[in-house]
Parts: structure tokens; sequence; C-alpha cells
């Protein structure tokens, strides 16, 4: 064999065991990996060393809020999926009225059993600062971070006449047949609720509104409770009244916590 062929074989060979070589360096450096962004799987090719190169490879935005199920500096395995969740941080602020209560105040210038308002009521207002959380446009979590009262509510005030009526000699012997007239005397179980609603009878709620049972204290009757010194009308019911019980319309939710649930004397007016 000649010198020539010699030299061109051997390039040849060279040559082939190169190809052979890139090849091989090739299937060992390249990695398949799947990159989740934004909910989307893509499929990718990389010859990066880790995950951070491979983001930035393929131009995959983040930031230290953003949430990563890789470490940066783990290192690409072929088959890898990475999920990039991107998070937002924000803070927002919200408005919200304060009711205003309503107070119950004795005045012995007014007669007993009338009522007179001094000072209207009136609502605040506050200021709520919650901080937000997205993930990939999704909102994950709200958090009341801070309060403010910007108006302070006014209570409402009401003067309840205590100033007693002068009467002729002959009523103290008409008393007793006076609180009989009051009517029928039950002891009940009675509970207080508030809110803007429709009764059972198709009435707008208010003081003075009461819900029963029917069966007991049918729609329409007048009762008389002596805590308020005052005659209701029975237009409402509700699940849980039952039997010997009643649930007295007030108008604000602090004034039906402060009444509680209490054991009362009321009478049916006849």
């Amino acid at each position: 064999m000649s010198y020539l062929n010699r030299k061109v074989k051997s390039i040849m060979l060279s040559g082939l065991l190169s190809m052979g070589i890139v090849t091989a360096n090739y299937v060992a450096f390249n990695k398949e990996v799947v990159l989740v962004v934004d909910g989307q799987e893509i499929e990718v090719n990389s010859f990066q060393p880790n995950v951070q190169g491979v983001l930035e490879e393929n131009e995959i935005d983040y930031d230290k809020n953003d949430i990563i199920s890789q470490d940066l500096d783990t290192s690409l395995k072929n088959g890898m999926k990475i999920e990039v969740k991107q998070v937002e941080k924000k803070t927002i602020t919200e408005t919200e009225d304060i009711p205003y209560n309503t107070v119950i105040k004795k005045d012995n210038s007014l007669l007993k059993g009338k009522t007179e308002v001094s000072q209207k009521g009136k609502e605040g207002t506050k200021e709520l600062i919650y901080e937000v959380i997205h993930q990939n446009g999704k909102l994950v979590s709200k958090t009341l971070v801070e309060e403010n009262t910007i108006e302070k509510s006014k209570d409402k005030i009401i003067k309840k006449g205590t100033k007693e009526k002068k009467e002729a000699k002959s009523a103290s012997k008409n008393a007793s047949s006076a609180k009989s007239s009051l009517g029928k005397k039950v002891t009940v179980s009675a509970t207080a609720y508030s809110g803007h609603t429709i009764t059972a009878t198709g009435t707008v709620p208010k003081w003075g509104t009461i819900a029963v049972d029917p069966t007991v204290i049918p729609y329409g009757t007048k009762v008389y409770i002596p805590q308020f010194d005052k005659y209701f009308i029975a237009e409402d019911c509700g699940g849980g009244i039952k039997g010997n019980k009643i649930d007295i319309f007030m108008n604000s939710e602090s004034q039906c916590n402060n009444w509680g649930k209490r054991t009362i004397d009321i009478y049916i007016v006849q």
C-alpha cells in the first residue's frame, strides 16, 4: 500500500472517530427538560449545567418572590421538570362603614311611655389595608395587615320618658284592673336579631317587630314587653323559634349582643 493511500485512510478514520466523540458528547451533555411557566408546559433541550442556566437560556423572568420547584444551582438532568410559579405581592386598601349604636337614656322631663330622638345616629368609616398574593395571576391569599378609623360613628340617642302622670284619687283603686288589661302573662325565652330582611308576613322588620312561633302567638298579635315599656307586633318567625320563644328585632348587631338571651315575662294583649 502506498504512503498516499495510508494517509487518506488515516484521515478518514480520524474523522469518523471525531464524529463519534462529538455525537457521544452531544448525547451526554444535551438534556431534555420540561419547563412549566404560568401553568403551561414547554419541552426544551439544553446544554446548560444547572437550573439557573436553562431558565436564563429560555428567557424565563423570575424574582425573589417567585416559587421555583428546583434550587437554581441544581444540576440539570434529563427528563427534569422545572416549575416556575410567578408570585405577585401587593397592598390594597378598602373602606368599610362602621355602624352606629342606639343608646336609650332615661329622661324625667318626658312622660312615661314617650320617647324622643335627641341625637341622630351616623355611620363612621374605617380603612382596611390588605396584603394580597397572586400565583400565576390567581388570588391565593388576602391578609388584613392594618385597620384605621377615618371617621368615628355617632350614637343614636333616644330619650325615654320616666315622668309619671298625675292621676285622680280613684287611680289607685283601678291599678289592679289596669294591670290586668295588659292581657295574658307568658314567660318566654327572648333573643334578638338584626339585619335588612323581609319578615314572614311580608313587612320590613323594625324596632317593634318580634319573631314568634305562630302556633303559640299568632301573626299580628300585639305583645307588651315590660323591659322596654313598649308594645311589639308579631310579624316574623324563625327556624329556631319554637314554643315559648321570641326573637326581638333590634337596630344593630351590637344591641343584639348586649341583649343576648334572657328569660322574661311578656303580656299578650287581647
